[in-house]
């Protein structure tokens, strides 16, 4: 069974050893046992079955000196290298094939992770303490481990690593190496895809910058400059708009002149006896006068209420429009700034420019709205004005004492009349040669009336078409938001994908780390094994 130099391989341990004790019987060696997990036990299982041996010489088997003892325990202890004499390994040698020699050393004999054997099945292992190295064109048996040998020179004594503990490191080592593979193969997958991503963002950021900015700059210097056209057209236009207010105040003041010179005229065509008559008629203390008076006095103030409720409904409507306005207006330059900070894209860069013209249109037609208003506002304040000189009796020019006089007594006399029409047919008599003139001024004043009112009646369907305009300019505003939005979250989304990716590939470069760590900690667990059992 056992030979001088015997070599067990990974599956036909027993095949071996009998064949190897075949060819070396003749050369008279006794039975050696296996090697002792120590030199001690060693020592004690030579001592006791050392007298039986199995050949020819099998009585006068060799034990272990206690040189070979004490080397061995150095050995182990210093994990260092020792090498046997030349005629050790001569002795040694003659028992393996004589197609390659061999190179005994006593040590620990380390082979790199991952190294295959040559063709003919020699696979090169690590042993702890005494390992023998076969060349890569020695011929072995099938099967057989050439760092499983052992060699003991003078004592030609051999053992082996258990089988059960072989096929554990072989089976260990196999699945580690699959787990490392598919690993790797893992990281090599992600790490395409995480390479991938990057070239499409980095090609897409190129085109990005190589495409827009351009484009952007242009449309930018544009924007620019028609906002300075703007301005400069603004200001060219309140100075017009100036200008016309003031021609349309001279105006007015001309009108009332003319107004005033033609009562007064009228008044001094009138024959003086009607107007002495008229004074008598007016200036008798009657109750009927007193009544009348009173009434028309009542009537003067209900009216006097209703005009300053409406021009304060008026005001309040003409401020709340300005102030919806002003907050319009701001709106749209907040949200032509964003516009202009962000950059819409090349496809809408035109649609965008025509929809700046039409808020600078917009903007324009706003401000002659605003004009307007305040042309009404003055109108209305011009308005009070009169209904206060006719009420209260204000003098409206200072030219001389008796024009004063005489506007006053018209103004008594015209409020006279239209009351005492309904109620007495003799004052329709009386009232008949100034109710022309009462007529004239009554037409003027309803053609003014209805000259407002179509003039308030053009300037809400103005500002209505403006408030649709707006509306649908800020539809169209919010929708662009809502593209950027989007655009921005999709950005973003990518960028967390791209970072969980690189976080997956850290992960999994950790995992194998760890793995790698455990494959190294099990081959000196392996190690450490084998010194043991040896």
């Amino acid at each position: 069974m056992y030979g001088s130099a015997r070599s067990v391989g990974r599956g036909d341990a027993n095949h071996s050893g009998g064949r190897d004790g075949g060819g070396t019987g003749n050369q008279g060696s006794g039975r050696s046992p296996r090697l002792p997990r120590s030199p001690r036990m060693g020592h004690r299982r030579t001592n006791s079955t050392g007298g039986s041996g199995g050949g020819p010489g099998g009585a006068g088997g060799k034990t272990l000196s206690m040189e070979n003892i004490q080397s061995l325990n150095a050995a182990y202890a210093t994990s260092g290298p020792m090498y046997l004499s030349d005629n050790e390994v001569a002795m040694a040698g003659d028992h393996l094939p004589k197609s390659g020699g061999t190179v005994t050393t006593m040590g620990r004999q380390r082979v790199t992770y991952g190294s295959r054997g040559s063709s003919s099945g020699v696979v090169a292992a690590s042993t702890p303490n005494i390992s023998t190295s076969v060349p890569a064109n020695a011929v072995l048996p099938a099967g057989m481990m050439a760092g499983d040998a052992l060699a003991f020179g003078d004592h030609h004594m051999a053992s082996t690593v258990p089988h059960s503990l072989r096929q554990a490191r072989d089976n260990t080592i196999l699945d580690l190496q699959a787990q490392l593979k598919e690993v790797l193969r893992e990281n090599e997958m992600l790490r395409r895809e995480v390479e991938v991503k990057e070239s499409k963002l980095s090609s897409s950021m190129n085109s990005i910058k190589t495409f827009w900015s351009p484009e952007l700059k242009k449309e930018r210097a544009l924007r620019k400059d028609e906002v300075s056209k703007i301005a400069v057209w603004k200001e060219q236009y309140r100075v017009i708009q100036d200008e016309a207010q003031h021609l349309q105040m001279t105006v007015q003041a001309l009108q009332d002149e003319l107004r005033i010179q033609r009562d007064l005229n009228q008044l001094l065509q009138q024959d003086p006896a009607s107007q002495g008559r008229d004074l008598a008629l007016s200036s008798e203390p009657t109750e009927e006068n007193y009544r009348r008076l009173q009434a028309e006095h009542e009537r003067q103030a209900k009216e006097l209420f209703l005009l300053r409720k409406t021009l304060e409904e008026m005001e309040l409507r003409i401020d709340t429009q300005k102030q919806t306005l002003g907050a319009r207006d701001e709106s749209i330059k907040k949200l032509l700034e964003m516009l202009q900070s962000k950059g819409p894209s090349a496809k809408a860069s035109e649609e965008d420019q025509e929809r700046t013209r039409r808020l600078a249109d917009a903007e324009m037609h706003r401000h002659h709205l605003e004009s307007l208003l305040d042309q009404r506002d003055r109108e209305i304040t011009a308005l009070r004005e009169e209904l206060h000189r006719r009420y209260e009796g204000t003098p409206e020019s200072t030219k001389t004492k008796a024009l004063q006089t005489v506007i006053d007594m018209k103004d008594a006399k015209i409020n006279s009349m239209e009351r005492s029409l309904r109620d007495m047919e003799e004052e329709l008599l009386m009232l008949k040669s100034n109710g022309l003139l009462s007529c004239e001024e009554r037409q003027e004043e309803m053609k003014q009336m209805e000259v407002y009112r179509s003039h308030t009646k053009f300037m809400k369907n103005k500002m209505e078409q403006v408030k649709q305009d707006l509306s649908r300019k800020d539809t169209e505003l919010l929708g662009l938001q809502t593209k950027l939005e989007t655009l921005t979250n999709q950005f973003s989304d990518s960028k967390q994908h791209i970072e969980v990716l690189k976080e997956s590939l850290t992960a999994k470069e950790q995992r194998a780390a760890i793995l790698q760590t455990e494959v190294d900690a099990l081959r000196l667990r392996f190690g450490r094994e084998r010194g043991n059992s040896e």
